[in-house]
């Protein structure tokens, strides 16, 4: 998927997005700010930002005097950061709509990406880029799903989409880059790989109870959306109740969002 696409996508599904934040991303990005040890003062860069789960508590933790840059290519997504932001009397964040791979505002204290470095074009140079936006001792903060997590979720959407399509449904052309940084040892020796030093990787265990109802909003406000592209809405609302169903059938009642968060220090 190009980035146009990824945007595109995320544009789409803004409003799940935001419906199932509370209990899915700002839980992830909260861990991450704590994770990464965002202080006061601090210069932040969220990239993948979306509207604002790892943003918004990074601006808390940075203070009136530090500062966070918030980027995404999907504007409706930063249209609900900004008002997030907003409502919280956040004027230390800006969001804005840009291409991670261009940006080039430094230097920062920390940068930071929540499960999006795996939907850059070359996930190796886009981030080994996004380093050097930070300055020596400089921190890079990196999410991505552990080993597992998300999985059997996204194998049950995908194979609801095929019964609609009749066709096989691609994966998500993200889960490659994925699938190389999801176990501890594979993420810290990337960050290592990639030049940063003294590599930490913490796990942060997220399991949530799932009905119908969540399982369809969490579809719809992520990258698996993307998998209903070219349906109309007929065939889209098949989508939903096959999916319902075999939720049902296989005994899904829990998702597994776990996370892998990783730190290194640029030298």
């Amino acid at each position: 998927m190009t980035s146009t696409g990824v945007g595109t996508v995320f544009d789409s599904a803004a409003t799940e997005y935001a419906e199932v934040s509370p209990q899915l991303w700002d839980r992830i990005g909260e861990a991450t700010v704590a994770t990464a040890g965002v202080q006061a003062g601090e210069r932040v860069l969220d990239v993948c930002c979306g509207a604002g789960a790892s943003a918004v508590p990074a601006a808390k933790a940075a203070g009136p005097r530090g500062h966070v840059d918030a980027i995404d290519l999907a504007g409706e997504l930063l249209a609900h950061g900004r008002r997030r932001a907003a409502s919280q009397g956040l004027a230390n964040v800006r969001f804005v709509q840009a291409d991670a791979t261009t940006w080039e505002d430094e230097p920062y204290d920390v940068v930071q990406c929540v499960h999006g470095v795996f939907f850059l074009p070359d996930m190796d140079a886009a981030v080994s880029r996004l380093a050097g936006l930070l300055r020596p001792g400089g921190r890079l903060a990196v999410t991505t799903w552990a080993r597992g997590a998300m999985e059997g979720f996204g194998r049950l959407f995908a194979e609801a989409a095929a019964r609609v399509r009749g066709t096989p449904t691609a994966p998500p052309s993200s889960r490659r880059s994925a699938s190389r940084i999801d176990t501890e040892e594979e993420l810290g020796a990337w960050l290592t790989g990639l030049g940063l030093r003294r590599a930490t990787v913490a796990r942060a265990p997220l399991h949530i109870p799932l009905d119908a109802g969540l399982a369809w909003r969490v579809a719809l406000g992520s990258g698996f959306r993307g998998m209903l592209t070219g349906l109309d809405e007929p065939s889209v609302e098949r989508v939903r109740t096959t999916f319902a169903h075999l939720l049902g059938e296989r005994g899904m009642t829990e998702l597994d969002a776990t996370s892998l968060i990783a730190v290194g220090m640029r030298p």
